[in-house]
């Protein structure tokens, strides 16, 4: 009866490389080691496994059977082993994530589906509403917002730079004037996005002032973002959009930037892309590797779109 696979594994490794050296080195262990398994796996067998000379080592009959035998059943075994430890591994569970709907569309959603591929115990529930949530309320687990929160005790982990870009379509600059001042606007047809919490400004920044532009004679608001967009596209006016979200049709000359010279942004000025969570998800594991992912995945997407078409 064999009574330790280590000493399986000592004969095995001999055996193939008809070398006590050559095994130890393997298995990392001394020769000395190896020999005193052989000799222990041969007493338990009851009969000579090998045969040494100071030339070389060889194999009995007994112990070409039993390397001819337990060669597939020690890989068999190890195998196991290993589809074990990666299931022990696997994390299982449901994570939360809340996300703006422009960015749960075009970015998170293709970055949820390799994670699934990863980790197929794993579930995700994507909110992708636009409404502001309060991440200090802990509906859900993780929240990615556009700027980072005011007088928060959670983590905010930067995903990548970004700015809004005013924007039109080449039909609709041939039709009217393109703005140079900030005041040109109110001359325009622009398409607004109605939050849900008050934000009826676009507000635009240079080294000399700070200029507010009303979005009452808008004349369409709308708090879909694809919306915009597509009508922005079809000449319907202008648009303040993310950077990220319109630097392909820019490079692309479906859209033109405006009023380049000034920071303008619907709310704040810092709208940076954030990964937002409580201190204490981080330790809970299915989070915290959802934390993880989302960070490498998005980090690498979204920087590198805003490298490849800066205007």
């Amino acid at each position: 009866m064999i009574r330790s696979l280590d000493s399986l594994r000592a004969f095995l490794a001999v055996a193939h490389h008809a070398s006590f050296a050559k095994a130890a080195s393997q298995l990392n262990l001394s020769s000395s080691s190896v020999s005193r398994h052989i000799a222990e796996l041969e007493k338990d067998m009851g009969v000579a496994l090998l045969t040494r000379s100071t030339r070389k080592v060889a194999m009995t009959a007994a112990g070409l059977s039993l390397f001819e035998q337990a060669s597939p059943l020690l890989a068999s075994l190890d195998d196991l082993g290993d589809n074990l430890k990666e299931k022990s591994q696997q994390v299982s569970g449901n994570v939360s994530l809340s996300a703006p709907w422009w960015l749960s569309t075009n970015f998170v959603a293709p970055v949820l589906s390799n994670l699934h591929q990863r980790h197929p115990e794993l579930t995700i529930s994507l909110d992708s509403n636009d409404q502001l949530l309060d991440p200090n309320e802990g509906k859900h687990d993780i929240y990615l917002r556009f700027g980072r929160l005011a007088d928060s005790g959670l983590i905010a982990k930067e995903i990548a730079k970004n700015e809004y870009w005013l924007v039109a379509a080449p039909d609709y600059l041939e039709k009217h004037q393109p703005p140079n001042h900030p005041q040109d606007l109110f001359s325009h047809q622009l398409l607004a996005y109605r939050f849900t919490q008050p934000h009826s400004s676009w507000f635009l920044k240079d080294e000399k002032k700070l200029h507010r532009i009303s979005l009452q004679h808008a004349w369409l608001h709308t708090n879909n973002p694809a919306a915009i967009y597509t009508c922005a596209l079809s000449g319907g006016g202008i648009a303040l959009l993310p950077q990220l979200g319109v630097a392909q049709a820019i490079s692309e000359g479906k859209l033109i930037r405006l009023l380049s010279r000034f920071a303008i942004t619907p709310n704040r000025l810092d709208n940076s892309i954030y990964l937002i969570y409580s201190k204490d998800k981080v330790h809970i594991k299915r989070i915290k590797l959802v934390i993880d992912f989302l960070t490498s995945w998005l980090r690498h997407q979204l920087t590198t779109i805003s490298n490849n078409h800066y205007v």
